[in-house]
């Protein structure tokens, strides 16, 4: 008895639809992996310090308007299938002290600095966030937000602060810190959304999941 097996065509809007993740940030990479929902991981040609302005929540959302948007634009180099479903997550945090704003730091001398100027005060931590569905080859809907979490911070023994930029590389978080992988209890409180504080607010995302079909 011959048997043949003929491949299944599945048209493609009945593919599963693929998550990328337009960011490097281990504590975004981490929150998506807490969904159990597969997606990949790429980064953007674009030169985050180039963007900035006075005001620092347009700066945010800048950046990651413009990261979601040179991925749609140049869908070959970041390989995006010709046909089926996409959904690109782009994002950009940054910590605001009245109009001083805190990002990524580039060595540790920096990252104590910064630290010392929100230490025993009340900082926001903003997260600019980028959705785009991306729908054989065309932009089918795109959605923005702004979330802002207050977040109290406790002043530290010189010693504290010393040992705790030795620990960590935490030149890859904005402001210096992440409050998801330090041990210290050096937050006091936190006023808002612990997931935006780690990168990517789960009250703006999961919805969009959810439409989706994502996650249920």
């Amino acid at each position: 008895m011959n048997l043949s097996f003929r491949p299944q065509n599945i048209p493609p809007e009945e593919r599963p639809i693929q998550v990328i993740l337009a960011s490097q940030s281990v504590g975004r990479k981490t929150l998506l992996d807490k969904l159990g929902i597969i997606f990949r991981t790429l980064i953007t040609h674009v030169d985050e310090e180039a963007i900035m302005g006075k005001d620092p929540y347009k700066t945010i959302k800048a950046r990651a308007q413009a990261k979601a948007q040179e991925v749609v634009k140049n869908p070959r180099l970041y390989n995006l299938p010709a046909e089926g479903r996409v959904l690109i997550i782009a994002a950009d945090s940054m910590a605001v002290l009245g109009i001083t704003a805190f990002g990524r730091t580039h060595d540790k001398e920096e990252t104590k600095i910064q630290l010392k100027s929100l230490m025993g005060k009340t900082h926001v931590f903003a997260t600019a966030v980028t959705i785009v569905f991306f729908n054989n080859g065309t932009v089918k809907k795109t959605w923005e937000s702004l979330t802002k979490t207050k977040v109290t911070m406790k002043k530290m023994m010189p010693a504290e602060l010393e040992a705790y930029v030795n620990r960590y590389d935490f030149s890859r978080f904005a402001a210096g810190y992440s409050i998801n992988e330090a041990p210290w209890d050096f937050i006091r409180k936190i006023d808002g959304s612990y997931t935006n504080v780690i990168g990517l607010p789960f009250e703006v995302l999961l919805p969009i999941l959810r439409k989706l079909e994502i996650v249920k």
